[in-house]
């Protein structure tokens, strides 16, 4: 009676992923009752490692016993449907069902799978230059909510980012992991956006979050590995407003018991032209006149006011930069403004 032990890379109970005999695993050839009858330890076999034999056996009821090595867990047993490819050892005791040999019979399918258990993490990182690539001098953010996901979105486990042993922020780890297939979820915080994916030509360095749902895309872990490449970059999103005023003195500068005029057509623009979002001044804390936009990425953009019919622009920057008017007389557009990482530019007034 006999056979073979084997790393089982992907940890599914068939021998089918280009797996490995291990050697040096103890086996144990017990009655029904556990009473020993023989020991041994697999070794390498016609130059192939993970195999055992018990020879010269009388005739009768048998089970196998494997010992587990340190840091292996058992597979699955009876997986497949070829009682030759398959792991026959109970996951909690390695031993088999019992068996009964005839006279005469040589029974080599008696197999157990072995997996090392696997980990999978790594970072979240502040992409204040919205380039998807963890530049020098980035650092890493605390407190973003980690899932690990089965591919058909079943949650395995959650954890947050927070400080490595070296007390650098942003890291995450899920650990002691069954061989398989995943993927990872980053949950954006509140006033986030996901930067581009898969930057660049190093999978250690770039971001790996989807930037509409967070997710990456399955990866399978194989027995042992410690995958440390999925990481997220976040930017932390901008705003930009403010004010369209009656220039009563029309001098361009907020200084006349100045009004604030609702109901102005507000665009937000990038420097070529195209349309981002459109509002109207409104009043806010009581004052009229006012308008906001919210949730923007950090990059280049320009302010086009409105003209309403019966008005004109007064001149443009002609005082401090907070209380004069920023739209040209002509197109009612501002120069375009660089927004940055949670930039909130309340400069821009007509």
């Amino acid at each position: 009676l006999g056979d073979y032990v084997w790393e089982d890379k992907n940890a599914d109970g068939i021998q089918n992923d280009g797996a490995t005999g291990i050697n040096g695993v103890t086996v144990r050839l017990l009655r029904p009752d556990g009473t020993l009858v023989a020991t041994t330890v697999t070794a390498t076999n016609a130059g192939n490692a993970g195999y055992y034999f018990f020879g010269d056996l009388l005739p009768g009821d048998y089970k196998v016993e494997f010992v587990k090595p340190n840091g292996y867990s058992f597979s699955s047993a009876d997986q497949g449907g070829n009682d030759g490819l398959d792991s026959d050892a109970n996951v909690n005791n390695g031993q088999t069902i019992t068996t009964t040999l005839t006279a005469g019979e040589n029974d080599l399918s008696w197999d157990a799978g072995l997996y090392k258990l696997a980990s999978l993490g790594d970072y979240v990182w502040a992409d204040n230059n919205l380039n998807g690539l963890q530049d020098d001098g980035q650092t890493g953010v605390n407190g973003v909510t980690v899932r690990l996901l089965r591919p058909d979105g079943t949650v395995v486990a959650t954890t947050t980012t927070a400080n490595d042993g070296s007390g650098n922020p942003g890291y995450y780890l899920f650990s002691n992991l069954v061989p398989g297939d995943y993927k990872v979820e980053f949950v954006k915080p509140a006033g986030y956006a996901f930067t581009s994916a898969d930057q660049g030509a190093n999978d250690g360095t770039d971001s790996d979050a989807n930037t509409s749902n967070g997710q990456t895309i399955v990866t399978t872990l194989v027995s042992g590995e410690n995958d440390l490449s999925w990481d997220a970059g976040l930017v932390k999103l901008a705003s930009l407003g403010d004010y369209v005023w009656e220039d009563k003195n029309a001098d361009g500068i907020q200084n006349d018991g100045a009004t604030g005029i609702n109901g102005v057509t507000v665009r937000l623009l990038r420097p070529d032209g195209t349309l981002v979002a459109t509002t109207v001044t409104a009043t806010n804390a009581g004052n009229a006149g006012y308008y906001f936009f919210g949730n923007l990425l950090p990059c280049d953009y320009k302010v086009e006011f409105v003209k309403p019919t019966g008005y004109k622009f007064t001149p443009a920057d002609v005082g401090a930069d907070g209380l004069d008017s920023d739209a040209n007389v002509n197109t009612g557009q501002t120069i375009s403004t660089t927004l940055t990482a949670g930039e909130n530019d309340l400069s821009w007034d007509a």
